[in-house]
């Protein structure tokens, strides 16, 4: 993640933080009634945004697409000129971060509470602890039923990527886990095992949830892989959340938002025009398909290109960035290729102005950098920010494996 730590968190006006919930809330449900205005079942929506079956192993295609699947969430916030947009929103169980947004939360709220006691310096409800409070009603789980947290080394967060570092990382989490009546266990993919029938056991023992912090586009092959699908194919394990929610996740969602504006109440339309920048999908296969493309071609220095179905930050161009000649290739690839892309209103960023210190020399330096806000949502209530910010000579794309710093948010009462 780079030599440079911040040296203090984002604080954020309570009352914003509520606002900013409300509206994700609101939009979550948009997004969904858009995506049951072309689907009925997951595997339907699936086909639509043209994604391959292959890449969803552990989804039921029958799935109904119902309000279960708004279970958990995290919108992407970049703000500009003090205005939150969602540049994307991640509506799936497999959301990082609330660890790191917990932890930062308090040890930064103990910090500087004795620097400012004029001031209550509130750190969000625990993120974990709210996930956890949705499993077990959720899932239907009993007292003492087993969830089992499996890790992998493909994907995972810098500074996790052995085992061992993964599964002690996750201990507060199976500590919520077993505070919530569920014998909560993190173990290493290919210690699970399914016979049969797909019973799904762990050291011997039968496993009744899994809590999927992945997605199954990562599962490198193995029988710990191979146990997985065939228990969630044969119905005889619930998972925390089902596959189908990484659906409402891709970005074509935010592009259908905009191009069914004519058919939501005008207070819908308001929503979506103030808060979510304009998003459309390149390409396709209508008469105005190629129109769309030379428009895109024509407008750089405004749009940005995401692959609809991609997440980190991967293959996303910053027109901004790049040149004429860049682009142009980039918007002909998207095009032409099987993937799926969106293009969107790049948002320029307002920045924040941080202390930064070196971790090896001990440096101090201060640098403005951009920062995209995640607030979680677990069964509707905000709990916990997620909050990832560039560092001293970083770019625009923030993700932790493109150099971005993961912090969090103190709350307080009143303009910050």
């Amino acid at each position: 993640m780079g030599p440079w730590r911040p040296l203090r968190p984002l604080f954020l006006d309570r009352a914003h933080y509520t606002q900013v919930a409300d509206v994700s809330l609101r939009l979550m449900r948009l997004v969904l009634e858009a995506c049951r205005r072309r689907a009925r079942t997951a595997g339907e929506l699936r086909d639509v945004l043209r994604v391959p079956p292959e890449r969803l192993p552990l989804m039921h295609g029958s799935e109904p697409l119902d309000d279960s699947l708004l279970i958990a969430a995290r919108p992407d916030l970049v703000y500009r000129a003090g205005r939150p947009m969602f540049v994307e929103f991640n509506i799936d169980g497999s959301l990082g971060g609330t660890l790191q947004a917990d932890i930062l939360a308090r040890r930064f709220r103990d910090l500087f509470q004795p620097l400012a006691p004029e001031l209550e310096l509130i750190a969000p409800d625990s993120a974990v602890d709210s996930r956890f409070s949705v499993i077990r009603p959720s899932l239907g789980l009993s007292e003492g039923d087993r969830v089992a947290i499996p890790v992998f080394r493909r994907g995972a967060a810098p500074g996790l990527e052995e085992p061992k570092a993964f599964l002690d990382w996750l201990a507060p989490m199976c500590d919520s886990g077993r505070r919530h009546g569920l014998d909560t266990v993190a173990c290493t993919m290919d210690e699970l095992r399914a016979d049969d029938a797909g019973r799904l056991s762990l050291d011997g023992r039968p496993v009744d949830a899994v809590f999927r912090l992945f997605l199954a586009l990562d599962l490198p092959p193995g029988p710990g892989r191979a146990a997985l699908i065939r228990a969630v194919q044969a119905d005889r394990v619930r998972m925390h959340t089902s596959e189908a929610t990484w659906l409402l996740t891709d970005k074509t969602t935010l592009a259908w938002l905009w191009a069914d504006r004519p058919l939501l109440p005008a207070a819908d339309r308001e929503l979506i025009e103030r808060y979510v920048p304009w998003t459309a999908l390149l390409g396709g296969e209508d008469a105005g398909a190629a129109a769309a493309v030379r428009d895109a071609l024509d407008r750089r220095a405004e749009l940005v290109l995401k692959p609809a179905g991609g997440y980190g930050g991967s293959g996303v161009v910053l027109g901004p960035a790049v040149s004429d000649p860049e682009w142009q290739a980039a918007v002909r690839r998207a095009w032409e290729g099987d993937e799926p892309h969106v293009v969107q209103r790049f948002v320029i960023p307002d920045r924040v102005r941080l202390d930064f210190s070196h971790e090896t020399t001990g440096a101090v330096e201060q640098a403005e950098v951009p920062f995209v806000v995640g607030p979680f949502l677990f069964g509707g209530r905000p709990s916990g920010v997620l909050v990832r910010h560039g560092v001293p000579g970083s770019g625009l794309v923030l993700n932790a494996h493109h150099g971005a710093r993961m912090n969090s948010v103190v709350l307080v009462d009143g303009p910050c």
